[in-house]
C-alpha cells in the first residue's frame, strides 16, 4: 500500500506547482496614464485673386470647328496674362433654327485687373459674338487653403508641446508624450470688405443682384491625448 501512495503524492505535487510557475512567467502589463484636452486656433484664408467667369454667346458662322479658337481669341485682351480656360461649350438653336453657341470661360485674376472688367468685356464683343462677365468670386485656391490649414496645425503642435512641458514639470519622471491628436475643421464664410464689393460692381455693373466676394475663416480644433507608461 505504501508503494502506491508515492506516485499519487508526486502527481499531486506537480499539479499544484504548475499554476505557480505559470504565474511567475507572465509579464507585467504596463499601465498607461492619459491626460486629454481640447485646443482650437483660427485664421483667415487669404486669397490674392478672384475667380472670374466670362460668358460668350456666338452666332453660327457655318463653321463650328473654329468656335473654340474664336472664343479664346475674343477674350485674350480682356485681362493681361490671364489663362482663360473653357469650362463649358453648349450648342443652341434660336427661334429661326440658326445655330448658336454659348461658352463659359474661367480664369483667376488679381484685384487690380477687376476694375472696369465689364467695360473691357463689352469692347471685346462684336457682331455675332457677345462677351459678358458671368461672375466674380473671391474663393481661395486649394493651395491657399492648404497653406492656411498647415499653419494652423503648426500652431496646435506648438500648444501641445507647451502643454507637454507643463505636464512633465508637474509630474517629474513620468515622461508624458503626445499619444493622439485628432483634428476637426470648420469653415465660416464672412462678408468681404466694402472695397472688394465695389470692385465687383465696377467689373460687372449688370451683376447688381449678385453676391459680393467672401472671405473664409478657418477654425481648426484638435482633441489631444497625452500619455505616459508606468508600472503599477
Amino acid at each position: 500500500m505504501r508503494r502506491s501512495l508515492v506516485p499519487l503524492a508526486l502527481a499531486s505535487l506537480l499539479f499544484t506547482a504548475i499554476p505557480v510557475v505559470s504565474a511567475q512567467t507572465l509579464p507585467v502589463q504596463p499601465v498607461i496614464d492619459t491626460v486629454s484636452f481640447n485646443v482650437s486656433v483660427e485664421d483667415w484664408v487669404k486669397t490674392e485673386t478672384a475667380l472670374v467667369t466670362l460668358v460668350v454667346d456666338i452666332a453660327g458662322n457655318g463653321n463650328g470647328g473654329t468656335v473654340r479658337s474664336d472664343v479664346l481669341k475674343a477674350v485674350a485682351g480682356i485681362a493681361d496674362k490671364a489663362e482663360w480656360r473653357i469650362v463649358a461649350m453648349n450648342p443652341q438653336s434660336d427661334s429661326a433654327g440658326l445655330e448658336r453657341w454659348q461658352a463659359q470661360l474661367q480664369a483667376r485674376l488679381p484685384e487690380g485687373q477687376l476694375s472696369a472688367l465689364g467695360d473691357r468685356a463689352k469692347k471685346a464683343s462684336k457682331p455675332g459674338l457677345q462677351v459678358r462677365v458671368g461672375g466674380v468670386a473671391f474663393d481661395p485656391t486649394l493651395a491657399e487653403t492648404e497653406e492656411t490649414r498647415s499653419a494652423l496645425r503648426d500652431k496646435i503642435y506648438a500648444k501641445v508641446n507647451a502643454e507637454l512641458k507643463r505636464l512633465n514639470a508637474a509630474f517629474p519622471g513620468r515622461n508624458y508624450r503626445a499619444g493622439d491628436i485628432s483634428f476637426t475643421e470648420q469653415r465660416m464664410a464672412m462678408p468681404a470688405s466694402a472695397y472688394r464689393e465695389k470692385m465687383v460692381m465696377a467689373a460687372a455693373p449688370q451683376m447688381a443682384d449678385a453676391l459680393p466676394g467672401v472671405q473664409d475663416q478657418m477654425v481648426l480644433e484638435a482633441r489631444v491625448t497625452l500619455s505616459a507608461f508606468a508600472t503599477p
